[in-house]
């Protein structure tokens, strides 16, 4: 099968359109996103698959959204050695028509359900459908690697390359074969049935023989422990018997060296007791000497302190009279200030009624140039929104000019040019289709200058005269073609249609244009319409006209613009009108004022360059494109009144203001020095009262001190007077020494008896004594416990267990091994079939895993290969030595295969008569530049024997396939 075109119309988004296919070699369908490029591989679907009044949803969804319309398609194809038409609409006006040229040439044609029912005959004889879904991809399926075991062609096609059939076997003795297999074995080759639960017996049986041989060993294990544990329990007691009497002796050391360890405790605490009074002696005398040096010093300190509050006190006294005398100045000042900014408002108040009525009058003169702007700007909007010329299109008017002149100079070389002369008395008549007279020539044309009819400078002069007069007439100027020639009379003439020369009841002559004639005429006839319909609709009779507008609306604007900026400039403060206002009603200017000024407003603006000269320039007595333009000057504030200051009036009240500020400067400056120096009075009287406070604060502070360091002194002679203090802290001093003395001795007798080191020897040894005693308590009761174990065994008659194990592992072996011969012969007789039929299908599947490896080597290198599946689906891939599954690929490595394979399908079968197109829509979105261009000169190879239909809206990806025909498909 190839596909020639299809047509699409009302289908979807699409309106109209038709896209031809090369029928061999690779066709690129490019456009964007949503321009019907999946549509096309979707029409081709529906156009066999439903009749034309099929009710389905799938018909449904392809009428355009909102249009009461009928999707049609037209596909031309070839299919079995015939060319098929096939047409059909669904919905609205349905119909079905098919037209099927045999390759005898026999033309036959069905309509209706006879039409549908043919096609869909032809289809599924001719076209295997596993092989048509495998090699059309569609939209988001470039990743699905196809598996085309079931396709009828590939088949064909593999089994006649590799000459092997397909069952490599008898399927009776295969299935036999495969029944006893599995009474043995699983699928996957593990042991099952009663194979399975023999061998699980047989596991049984060693385990238990296992244990029970274990028993035995276990016991004679026991028999030498129990030997092993009494020799160690008498080692451990006569060790411990020893030690023992090691300790008595230990014991009896220490009770002698108790009395000395006793004897230095109590010098050691008569010791602790005469240093704890002799530092009590000692902090006695030293809080002694404490309070004495405080009660001095506390003496002279409340002496000074008396002395300075009074000194504070008169400080104080005096800070506060100057503090009143600096407010009541502060007073004054403070109403002066008053006084002058009083004086300042007033002035201030005058200067603005001044300033205001001179911006009033600055404001009446811009609102009047405002309003004489804005009349040019409207003027200028009127002229444009007349002018219905712009650059496009004078630039289409140049464009179809051009393209009339091209027409007409292609028609003049593409169209016979004929010379008719009229030598005898017969008439002769001229008749016929597209014919224009170029020139022609009365009686007396044929002068001594004229060549004659049948010399060769004739023609080349009639070549030369038809085109002198193609291009002086271009085709549109010349005559028509006389309908009869008078004697000696000649006519050129260039015959776009059928030109007939007849010389009644003797002759008639045909000269009819080639095929491309009319084809030439149609385009004259098309660019002279499309000139007109452009002329027509920018309002001119040629182009030049229109160049001359578009000038005088380039005009216009650059007026307009000039007028908006003054009036942005005059804007850009805000309105002048509502300042107006405000300034008027501030002021209580009255009507009559505004009346008596009116008359002295200044007039509007005049003599400014390019102000008129939009008007000036478009002026004409036969112009009336600006006669409503209305006078740019209006009388909007004539109402208005701003009476005149006499020319001192503002300086004097100026003057007048800085003086008042003047007087304000001063009076507020006196008033920050009177504040200044209040706070400065204010501060020193604070600090001086506060200093008082603190004087008297600490005067009295340090008199309470004084009186608690005599009475604190006081008490402490009551109980102890000075001189009893220091005999007491020597009479302690002389006892300490003594003790100490009386504690060296003892420490000297108790170091030469050792008496500290008995006591720890014999701590140790009481420990290891313990620890003796409990391994031997140990020993002593694992001897009970495996005798306990060995008395057990001796009842339970573990040598009699054991032998009945054996036996019954000896039984159930036997008859494993019997199931094992025949499992393992089942297993040999199996595999063997299995290798002989893998070989086979190895055999059968290797020309398309040729092809696919040849194809991917272009692509990968040498070093790739791949293994096919029963399906004939690929399997794994191998490439430089490493081996991996598909499904373990990176994503843009299974596209590229599933592509590759698909291509390989289809180079396999392109030369039966089950071929279909390879479609690709929208495949290589994974794969990188390298990987394009090498996939790209695949496609193109492909191209090379059969039909490749590429749908993308990313033409990049396929700049690499040569000899590609690229489709561009516009919205």
């Amino acid at each position: 099968m190839r596909l020639h075109s299809l047509a699409l119309r009302d289908f979807r988004g699409v309106k109209d359109r038709i896209v031809r296919f090369r029928a061999l070699g690779t066709t690129v369908v490019v456009g964007d996103n949503e321009v019907g490029k999946s549509s096309l591989v979707e029409a081709f679907g529906l156009i066999f698959d439903l009749p034309d009044d099929s009710k389905s949803t799938r018909i449904k969804d392809i009428q355009p959204v909102g249009q009461d319309v009928g999707p049609e398609v037209t596909a031309e194809l070839s299919l079995g050695g015939r060319e098929l038409t096939y047409t059909k609409r669904w919905l609205k006006n349905r119909s079905t028509e098919l037209t099927i040229v045999e390759p005898d040439g026999r033309r036959q044609s069905w309509t209706g359900r006879e039409a549908h029912n043919e096609a869909e005959r032809l289809f599924k004889q001719n076209v295997d459908p596993v092989l048509w879904q495998t090699l059309m991809v569609s939209q988001g399926q470039s990743l699905v690697l196809p598996t085309p075991a079931d396709a009828e062609p590939l088949i064909t096609a593999v089994t006649a390359e590799s000459g092997t059939p397909v069952d490599g076997a008898s399927m009776p003795l295969v299935t036999a074969v495969e029944h006893e297999y599995l009474r043995y074995w699983t699928p996957r080759g593990k042991p099952t049935g009663d194979f399975a639960r023999s061998a699980k017996a047989v596991s049984a049986a060693e385990l238990g023989a296992a244990q029970a041989l274990q028993a035995m060993d276990e016991v004679r294990s026991d028999i030498r422990r129990a030997e092993r544990l009494n020799l160690d329990l008498e080692d451990v007691t006569a060790r411990l018997t020893d030690h023992l009497a090691g300790v008595e002796e230990l014991r009896e050391r220490k009770q002698a060296t108790d009395e000395i360890l006793l004897r230095r405790d109590s010098v050691r605490s008569r010791a602790e007791t005469g240093r704890a009074r002799l530092e009590n002696h000692t902090r006695t005398r030293l809080d002694r000497e404490r309070l004495l040096d405080e009660v001095e010093r506390f003496t002279k300190y409340e002496t000074e302190l008396a002395a300075r509050r009074g000194d504070a006190e008169l400080v104080a006294r005096t800070a506060a009279e100057t503090v009143q005398a600096a407010e009541a100045a502060l007073a004054e000042v403070v109403e002066l200030k008053d006084l002058r900014r009083t004086d300042v408002q007033a002035a201030e108040r005058r200067v603005a009624d001044l300033m205001d009525r001179a911006e009033l009058d600055r404001l009446i003169g811009q609102q009047t140039e405002l309003v004489d702007v804005r009349a040019r700007i409207a003027a200028a909007g009127t002229i444009l929104d007349r002018i219905k010329v712009d650059d496009a299109i004078v630039a289409g008017l140049e464009d179809a000019r051009a393209a009339v002149v091209e027409a007409r100079a292609a028609l003049a070389a593409g169209v016979p040019e004929v010379t008719v002369r009229r030598l005898g008395p017969e008439p002769v008549e001229l008749t016929g289709t597209g014919l224009s007279a170029t020139g022609s020539s009365g009686a007396g044309s044929s002068g001594a200058g004229m060549p004659a009819a049948g010399s060769p400078r004739a023609g080349s002069s009639a070549a030369r005269a038809s085109g002198a007069a193609l291009s002086s007439a271009g085709l549109d100027g010349g005559g028509s073609a006389p309908a009869e020639l008078g004697f000696d009379e000649s006519a050129e003439l260039l015959v776009s249609g059928e030109l007939v020369v007849g010389v009644p009841g003797q002759v008639e002559v045909t000269v009819r244009a080639g095929g491309e004639a009319a084809t030439l005429r149609s385009r004259v006839d098309d660019a002279v319409r499309r000139e007109t319909d452009l002329l027509k609709k920018a309002g001119v009779k040629d182009v030049a006209a229109a160049r001359d507008l578009l000038r005088k609306a380039d005009t216009a604007t650059a007026e307009l613009n000039e007028a908006r900026r003054t009036e942005k400039s005059l804007t850009s403060g805000g309105d002048p009108g509502e300042r107006i206002a405000v300034l008027t009603a501030r002021l209580g200017v009255d009507d009559e004022a505004e009346t008596e000024a009116a008359g002295d407003k200044q007039p509007a603006v005049e003599g400014v360059p390019g102000q008129m000269s939009l008007f000036e320039e478009f002026a004409s007595p036969h112009d009336t494109l600006f006669d409503e333009v209305a006078s740019p000057h209006g009388t909007l504030f004539d109402d208005f009144e701003v009476p005149e200051p006499k020319p001192d009036d503002l300086a004097g009240a100026q003057r007048i203001l800085d003086a008042a500020r003047e007087a304000l400067a001063e009076a507020e400056r006196l008033l920050s020095d009177a504040e200044f120096a209040v706070a400065q009075a204010r501060k020193a009287a604070d600090e001086d009262r506060s200093e008082a406070q603190n004087a008297r604060a600490r005067s009295e502070l340090a008199g309470e001190r004084l009186a608690a360091a005599v009475e604190e002194l006081e008490a402490a002679r009551a109980v102890l007077d000075d001189d009893a203090v220091a005999a007491a802290e020597a009479e302690a001093t002389t006892e300490v020494e003594a003790v100490l003395e009386e504690l060296t001795v003892v420490q000297e007798q108790a170091d030469e008896a050792g008496a500290d080191q008995v006591a720890g020897e014999l701590t140790h040894a009481l420990a290891v004594a313990t620890r003796l005693q409990g391994e031997r308590d140990t020993l002593r009761d694992a001897l009970r416990t495996t005798e306990g174990r060995l008395e057990q065994s001796g009842r339970d008659g573990l040598a009699t267990r054991r032998d009945l194990a054996e036996l019954e592992l000896a039984a159930v072996r036997a008859e494993h091994e019997s199931l094992a011969r025949r499992a393992e012969a089942a297993q040999r007789v199996y595999e063997t079939l299995s290798r002989h039929r893998a070989a086979a299908q190895t055999k059968y599947s290797e020309p398309l895993q040729t092809r696919i490896e040849s194809l991917g080597r272009s692509v990968y290198g040498p070093t790739f290969r791949v293994w096919l599946d029963d399906d004939l689906a690929v399997a794994e891939r191998e490439l430089d030595g490493v081996r991996l599954r598909v499904d373990a690929l990176s994503t843009g490595a299974q596209e590229q295969l599933a592509i590759i394979t698909r291509l390989a399908i289809s180079h396999l079968v392109s030369t039966g008569e089950g071929s279909v197109p390879v479609i690709f829509d929208d495949a290589l979105g994974w794969s990188d530049k390298a990987r394009l261009r090498d996939m790209g000169a695949l496609l193109g190879r492909a191209g090379d024997h059969g039909q490749v239909i590429v749908l993308t809206c990313m033409p990049d990806r396929y700049e690499y396939v040569p000899k590609a025909t690229f489709i561009k498909l516009d919205g």
